[in-house]
């Protein structure tokens, strides 16, 4: 058998997306591997993000004015509860957000030498079982493009792992993506996270989208799926009586820095990463500062190389 099928069969063996598959995610704007991690990982996980939800904290985040969800029992309406930079807090969740395998995929779809985090969700959505839940469309997560929020970022490369901790669909409320929305100029500014109306995205959008273009993503445990930064997605509800535990690992590609960005009205835009991070030598927020933004792949001696994906 030549070389070439033996690496593109090692490659699939290992979870790592094919040349095939990294033109597919240029195309559509998403990826969806094989199950690649344990289910005992993802259990712990669990556990570590409800430890979080309670208060508990391995590493305190230092008190620097940035505002980003925290969700908190008994102050946060519970249809959804978002906790923000679990991984520089957390451990356990840490444990699963440095993994090197989701870097490594990150680097081959992005084709990037390597890849830094730049933030993650816990994302926990309660089932109806749950008194304090809520029901139906409450627990949606609205049409949103993941750069429409990073405005400060200069890299139009950037992705999400989006990692459920469970096995999902529809009626648990699963990752739906648009096809092909990364390429559509009107999806760049869509900040819907917080409208759960998921049938207005024609309205929003100001043209009819085909049912046939919008993919839930029916996931395995141990699945996770990719999808880029301008890709439109949401997820369904959760009207199932268990709870659907995600998290949202986004990270950058080599070329990412900071760059200032005002509004039309001429208001500076300041992530809360900009004010964790330490400034750089030219005094704006360092978005290479390793105790927020640590490198996922390569891992340290690992040769960087060309990105596996080129052809």
């Amino acid at each position: 058998m030549a070389t070439e099928s033996l690496a593109a069969r090692a490659t699939e063996a290992d979870g790592l997306p094919t040349e095939d598959d990294v033109r597919a995610y240029e195309a559509r704007g998403w990826h969806v591997t094989p199950p690649i991690l344990e289910s005992g990982l993802l259990d712990r996980v669990r556990v570590a993000i409800e430890a979080h939800q309670r208060g508990d904290r391995d590493h305190p985040l230092p008190s620097s004015g940035a505002r980003y969800s925290d969700w908190t029992p008994g102050k946060d309406d519970g249809a959804l509860r978002n906790n923000e930079f679990c991984s520089l807090q957390s451990e356990g969740v840490r444990e699963l957000v440095m993994l090197p395998i989701l870097g490594e995929i990150a680097a081959r779809l992005a084709r990037s030498p390597a890849i830094r985090l730049f933030d993650d969700q816990a994302i926990h959505k309660p089932g109806t079982a749950d008194a304090s839940s809520g029901r139906g469309a409450r627990s949606a997560v609205g049409w949103h493009t993941d750069g429409a929020y990073w405005s400060t970022c200069t890299s139009e490369r950037m992705l999400t792992a989006w990692i459920p901790l469970q096995d999902v669909g529809v009626e648990n409320g699963t990752l739906c993506v648009i096809d092909g929305s990364h390429d559509w100029p009107e999806a760049v500014d869509q900040r819907g996270f917080n409208d759960p109306d998921l049938g207005a995205i024609s309205a929003r959008i100001g043209r009819a989208i085909p049912d046939a273009i919008i993919t839930p993503l029916a996931l395995r445990k141990g699945q996770v799926s990719f999808h880029h930064m301008r890709t439109l997605h949401g997820s369904t509800p959760n009207v199932s009586a268990g709870p659907r535990f995600a998290v949202a690992v986004h990270v950058q590609d080599a070329d990412n820095r900071h760059r200032m960005f005002q509004t039309p009205q001429g208001q500076r835009i300041v992530l809360p990463h900009d004010q964790l991070c330490r400034p750089g030598p030219d005094g704006q927020p360092d978005y290479r500062d390793p105790r927020v933004f640590p490198q996922i792949w390569p891992t340290e001696g690992a040769g960087t190389g060309a990105p596996a994906g080129r052809g």
